[in-house]
């Protein structure tokens, strides 16, 4: 069983995500939410999800067209038809997640200009250093930028995956604790594009 390697992970945790994602969406929205996966790289997956799924996805075709070329773990465009927002999953199988993971994953939501990041450790936690500095420095996990003008931000969180009970361990380390938290923020997102 301890031969598996971290890819071998994927579907379980796109899985959990998704459902968690849509009901709880589902429960505070009464609509549904679409979360469209791709692995790999970032800008010609975008491209063939939004070709399999135009009429979800069209919302995205502007920002597929602009992002660059990058090979993440795992991401998801997450939907409602009007609204995206893109999630990017850094999963690592390691004994404990630290600074260079955490960077990495941080790297990416700022090229890709994604808003929501989680770094996934498979059945270990993060590092001293690491959990220290996501407990204390704030900055480091809800990052403010400006680009071309442009006001975004970047919220992220770091969770644990156990691959016995198929089920995160959250750790209240960064930005977004929780699937539920992830969940609240974008049914709020999608809600008030609604209404506007």
């Amino acid at each position: 069983m301890r031969n598996r390697n971290e890819v071998s992970y994927y579907p379980e945790i796109q899985d959990f995500i998704e459902a968690q994602l849509k009901s709880n969406f589902l429960a505070s929205n009464r609509r549904e939410l679409y979360v469209f996966w791709g692995i790999g790289e970032l800008k010609s997956n975008l491209q063939r999800i939004i070709k399999e799924h135009p009429e979800e996805c069209s919302c995205a075709v502007k920002f597929a067209q602009r992002v660059p070329p990058l090979s993440l773990d795992i991401f998801a465009l997450v939907t409602d038809g009007t609204k995206f927002e893109l999630l990017i999953l850094e999963v690592k199988l390691v004994k404990s997640a630290g600074l260079s993971e955490w960077s990495q994953l941080v790297g990416y939501c700022l090229v890709s200009g994604a808003k929501y990041g989680l770094l996934v450790n498979i059945d270990n936690g993060g590092s001293p250093r690491l959990t220290q500095m996501l407990h204390t420095e704030r900055h480091i996990s809800n990052i403010q930028t400006i680009v071309n003008g442009e006001a975004r931000e970047h919220l992220l969180g770091f969770m644990q995956w156990n691959s016995l009970t198929h089920n995160f361990e959250y750790s209240s380390l960064g930005f977004i604790k929780s699937l539920s938290e992830l969940s609240n923020r974008l049914a709020s997102e999608f809600a008030t594009q609604e209404e506007g």
